[in-house]
């Protein structure tokens, strides 16, 4: 499904940076990993001049977290007053800060906006809980699984980060469970109910589901039951019931409430935030975050499903069957309906129509500003998030692609990507020799990228620090890999370098000063016309 390495697209925009010193070097400041430390000017100040040391030329700064509360003077949205019992300085103005310091560095500063995610779970807060008809309606399936001599027994969750003291239930490989509690015991399940192991594990441990079947996970009281059934060899008996509920009463990933971005009042909030940053503060960029939907089993809303129907000029008979059923294992639990390729297309088709009303604010609100977008680099599965990052003349022949699906393909429209390399294996090579998959690297990660983008627009490969902790070597190589695949790095984030100590280990990775492609007139129009 991914991109070999027989059959990769040359990028002369990657060229053409070696050629010309052109080189992306963007530090993520994270708003709530990195809260108090920028809060205040002093903490700011050293932060920018650590970039600045290490050859950093362009800051992001995220002022409008998933929570929804933002971080500078708005007049539309709420701002931060606490976090985590601690109260946020009350007048305090962080975007601004950022810009001063940064400007009087030297460096580039770009405001990030997590756009269609307006609240959190836990606790629960955020616009999204003021405007419960704002939230993505989600279609859930709850699972219970029964055993021959017991009742049913009611699965906390599945495929999201693991809930202590539950069971929960996973499909393909267990990596969303995220950091498991000591002596978690996981026991795989073939699709015929029977237990094939049953082992423990703890932390970020690598766990992969047998072919067609599920793993269940447990710790606790829940565990030694979940042992005890595996001992005895008793046969699993999954069940499920389909509803459609608004996500705030939902697990998902980082407990993010999610809001539709069919609603007209949400697109219209999430513009009139844009405006604000642009018309108030002297960003030199704004950078588009989760411009997503939340996974593909949403948005399943009246207002969703009147636009879908416009779209396709016909109503839909059985609401969402005709679009796709869920299986009761998790996973791959998707079995297409007859509409599932004009839904794809359709999603697709919102969040590009956003782009475009949301770069014409950008544009003709502050002219000089960069338009860039932080997506996942895994572009043969990110339908599923209802996002074709990619150029509108890609096309693919994955079995989920309809026809025209290229036309929804937004690359052109935006002055730089970050695509999020999350792999912990820098090379191909690497993770072949620790028996993975080669995609799962981040040199094909970058090459996916480039691929998928066909030097329309400035791509930046994008590191996530934490799976290197411990690892500065490898860490070192994945940076490599970012500069010769693509047009540059983006380091995800503050937090992880401040953490590790790495500035000095950055600046070796970063020698000298270079200009960002995406601040070059005509970068791309020049890369292209050498084709």
């Amino acid at each position: 499904m991914y991109v070999s390495s027989g059959a990769l697209a040359e990028s002369l925009a990657t060229k053409l940076c070696k050629e010309t010193g052109n080189q992306g070097r963007l530090m993520w400041f994270d708003a709530e990993a990195n809260l108090w430390q920028l809060s205040t000017r002093t903490g700011v100040a050293e932060m920018v001049a650590k970039c600045k040391a290490a050859n950093i030329n362009t800051i992001i700064v995220d002022v409008k977290p998933l929570s929804g509360f933002v971080l500078y003077k708005s007049k539309i949205a709420p701002r931060l007053k606490s976090f985590e019992g601690r109260s946020y300085p009350r007048n305090y103005d962080l975007l601004r800060t950022v810009i001063a310091e940064g400007h009087k560095a030297g460096i580039a500063v770009h405001a990030a906006i997590n756009v269609f995610s307006e609240g959190r779970t836990n606790p629960l807060q955020g616009p999204a809980v003021e405007h419960p008809e704002w939230q993505a309606v989600q279609y859930e399936m709850d699972r219970t699984v029964t055993i021959a001599d017991g009742k049913p027994m009611s699965m906390a969750c599945s495929n999201v980060p693991y809930q202590d003291g539950q069971l929960c239930l996973y499909g393909r490989d267990a990596d969303s469970a995220e950091g498991l509690p000591p002596n978690t015991v996981f026991v795989r399940v073939g699709r015929d109910g029977i237990p094939l192991s049953c082992e423990t594990a703890t932390g970020f441990a690598h766990i992969s589901a047998p072919e067609g079947g599920y793993i269940i996970l447990a710790n606790g009281e829940a565990g030694e039951w979940l042992k005890d059934c595996a001992r005895r060899k008793v046969r699993f008996q999954l069940s499920g019931n389909s509803r459609l509920a608004r996500i705030a009463e939902c697990r998902s990933m980082h407990n993010a409430i999610f809001v539709n971005p069919c609603h007209p009042k949400v697109r219209a909030y999430e513009l009139s935030i844009i405006e604000e940053i642009c018309a108030n503060y002297a960003v030199d960029g704004i950078v588009l975050d989760r411009m997503r939907y939340n996974n593909i089993y949403s948005d399943f809303s009246d207002i969703t499903r009147a636009q879908f129907e416009r779209y396709i000029g016909r109503p839909v008979a059985n609401w969402p069957e005709d679009v796709f059923r869920r299986d009761v294992i998790p996973g791959d639990d998707v079995i297409r309906g007859t509409l599932f390729g004009e839904w794809l297309k359709f999603r697709a088709q919102v969040i590009k129509d956003f782009l475009i009303e949301a770069r014409n604010v950008v544009k003709s609100t502050r002219p000089t500003a960069k338009l860039g977008v932080y997506v996942g680099s895994w572009y043969p599965v990110y339908y599923g998030v209802g996002v074709n990052w990619g150029s509108s003349k890609h096309k693919a022949d994955y079995d989920w692609w309809p026809s025209g699906y290229e036309k929804t393909g937004y690359a052109e429209l935006v002055d730089y990507l970050c695509t999020g390399c999350y792999y912990v294996h820098p090379t191909r090579q690497d993770a072949v020799r620790h028996k993975d998959e080669e995609w799962k690297s981040v040199e094909a990660a970058a090459q996916e990228s480039v691929n998928a983008v066909k030097d329309a627009t400035v791509i930046y490969g994008s590191l996530y620090l934490y799976q290197y902790n411990g690892s500065p070597k490898r860490f070192a190589e994945a940076v490599k890999q970012c500069l010769d695949k693509t047009q540059g790095c983006m380091i995800f984030d503050l937090v992880y370098v401040r953490q590790y100590g790495w500035w000095s280990l950055l600046k070796s990775l970063f020698p000298g000063s270079a200009k960002p492609p995406h601040e070059v007139p005509g970068f791309i129009s020049k890369a292209r016309s050498r084709r």
